[in-house]
């Protein structure tokens, strides 16, 4: 039979309980790959990674990475990569493991929150506070939102900033109330460093730390009070400005910010009204997520979602002052307001309209206030627990298959590109997912969307290329008389254009008429006359036409150049 207040041996089994479930519904991510949207940046071309010793830890310290820098996400890949080199098993696993310790750590941060909390509203804070900081973790644990988060190899920035995040609000919590925790108050702030290193978007934790001082420690209450913890975390906020400084100077060095011209203010308020209401509508109803939110086109701003979201940003606000005296609203919403401000969008570093990994630690606001009314409502009866584990459970098993199935998405590049174009059937979706289906040779199926891509293309050199591309899959799946009507259409709408001639002349040699082969061949040197491959084509034309003086010296040109296949007809003479 449970205690009315929970031991410590009790608290930490449920913490680990959620762990635990945790990381069984993420184990099927672990049979994941990598995905070709960044990952390839981050472990498998990055060539630091196999630098050893103080060289490498000299390059994670300095180096920009996809126009950021955070030199401790960096050396944990780089430690991953000397124990089992390329294998993206191990990486998910890692992964999966961090989720798995913030869940625990945020249950334990729910313990230390909701004890005050029920305390401070007169209730028991024994079973409420347990049953409202489980159900918190379980939610953060297995919510679909966060898979982004997990599943994905390059957001290991994201589980691993989130660690030292909670960590640091954790040895707060637990400072404040000894109020002489100096070693507390001092790792804490180790943690926040930590974060920091490991992802920029840790930068509002100062700002936190003031709205756990508001509520539910209840450490500000005037003037005075706010003027000592300011100056009490001052080493806090004198990171702040050199966190920006270095992000700024991250994201500037690859020309990753959007120019006020490429992107306008206005255009940013809205991006950003929309995005607040955005991740709590995620946050309910998680479903049609995608790795890529396209920003509303230019004749789209402002129109009816922005004056909804306006209008629940407005609504809620309104009912924090309402109830400012009870603090628990008013302190959930300002947190995910002020989490989610360096990804909201006022600051552009991308055309993206919002993304599901920016709602990692913010979605703890909402998360946090809905789990403490159910800790008020348990604390008064305690049998109360009954009903809420009838309504909750259904929806954590439907979020925890959500969840497994959100991870499918993220097994390979095709599968990723497969669900943004279920969301958003863009050009660019298209596009991305014909490369993939082409590193997986899976050539018909690349020049589907190759079809896709070009009917949504106007006429010119881009539209002449695609043709190319789309030629080249038909030639790599063996439909030679489709691959020769793209190369002839990609010569059509671009005269110059070596590969095509190149391309067709192979596919009229391969079918008998070396005449046609050699006016293409003989157009395609003049594009390109030290080419090797066109020289050695060339040269087996015209020996085919019957001019074989004049191809013998095209394949001497052609082994000069080291083509293989030239030296050995050479020699077969």
């Amino acid at each position: 039979m449970m205690r009315a207040n929970p031991s410590r041996t009790q608290l930490a089994a449920f913490g680990l309980l959620a762990a635990v479930i945790t990381a069984l519904v993420y184990l099927p991510s672990v049979g994941n790959g990598f995905v070709e949207w960044d990952d390839h940046v981050y472990v498998y071309e990055n060539k630091g990674l196999v630098l050893e010793g103080f060289e490498f830890v000299r390059w994670a310290a300095t180096s920009v990475v996809s126009s950021n820098w955070h030199p401790l996400t960096l050396l944990t890949y780089g430690a991953e990569y000397s124990l089992w080199g390329l294998n993206p098993l191990g990486y998910h696993l890692v992964n999966v493991l961090f989720h798995a310790l913030n869940t625990f750590l945020v249950f334990l941060l729910g313990s230390i929150v909701f004890r005050s909390a029920l305390k401070d509203a007169g209730a028991s804070r024994g079973i409420g506070a347990l049953a409202a900081a489980f159900m918190a973790a379980l939610v953060f644990g297995i919510h679909p939102q966060h898979v982004e988060s997990v599943s994905w190899v390059s957001e290991r920035k994201d589980v691993l900033s989130g660690f030292f995040f909670l960590l640091s609000l954790i040895c707060y919590m637990k400072h404040a109330e000894k109020d002489d925790g100096r070693l507390l108050y001092w790792a804490s702030f180790a943690s926040f460093g930590l974060a920091l290193l490991s992802k920029p978007m840790a930068i509002t934790l100062p700002v936190v730390l003031l709205i756990l001082d508001y509520y539910p420690l209840k450490r500000l209450n005037g003037l005075r009070d706010m003027k000592s913890r300011f100056v009490e975390k001052l080493p806090f906020f004198l990171l702040m400005p050199i966190a920006a400084a270095l992000t700024i100077w991250a994201q500037h060095g690859d020309e990753a910010m959007a120019s006020i011209e490429v992107s306008p203010l206005a255009e940013r308020v809205d991006v950003a009204v929309r995005g607040v209401v955005f991740y709590l509508e995620k946050l309910v109803y998680p479903v049609d997520l995608a790795p890529f939110y396209v920003r509303p086109l230019e004749g789209e701003f402002f129109n009816h979602v922005f004056f909804i979201s306006s209008f629940v940003i407005l609504a809620i606000s309104a009912l924090a002052l309402i109830f400012w005296k009870r603090r628990s609203l008013a302190a959930a919403w300002v947190y995910y307001l002020v989490t989610l401000l360096p990804v909201i969008g006022l600051v552009q570093v991308s055309d993206m309209a919002a993304a599901d990994r920016y709602s990692y630690l913010p979605a703890l606001g909402p998360v946090f206030f809905i789990a403490g009314l159910i800790g008020v409502f348990v604390s008064a009866r305690p049998w109360r627990l009954v009903i809420v584990g009838a309504v909750m459970a259904p929806s954590l098993v439907i979020a925890g298959f959500l969840t497994v199935r959100q991870e499918a998405v993220w097994k390979n590049t095709v599968s990723l590109w497969t669900q943004e174009i279920k969301v958003f059937p863009t050009v660019q979706a298209y596009l991305k997912r014909a490369r993939a289906y082409e590193k997986e040779k899976m050539f018909r199926e690349a020049a589907v969307d190759y079809t896709v891509v070009i009917g949504n293309t106007g006429d010119g050199e881009a539209k002449a290329n695609l043709f190319l591309r789309r030629a080249l899959a038909w030639k790599a799946a063996g439909d030679m008389r489709a691959a020769l009507s793209d190369f002839s259409e990609a010569i059509r709408l671009s005269p110059e254009n070596f590969a095509a001639y190149l391309n067709r002349g192979e596919l009229f040699l391969g079918s008998g008429d070396a005449g046609l082969a050699l006016n293409d061949f003989e157009k395609a040197l003049s594009l390109s006359p030290e080419n090797p491959a066109a020289l050695y084509y060339a040269g087996v034309a015209h020996e085919r036409a019957g001019d074989r003086e004049k191809g013998l010296a095209y394949l001497k040109a052609a082994a000069s150049l080291g083509v293989r296949e030239a030296a050995e007809r050479l020699e077969g003479r």
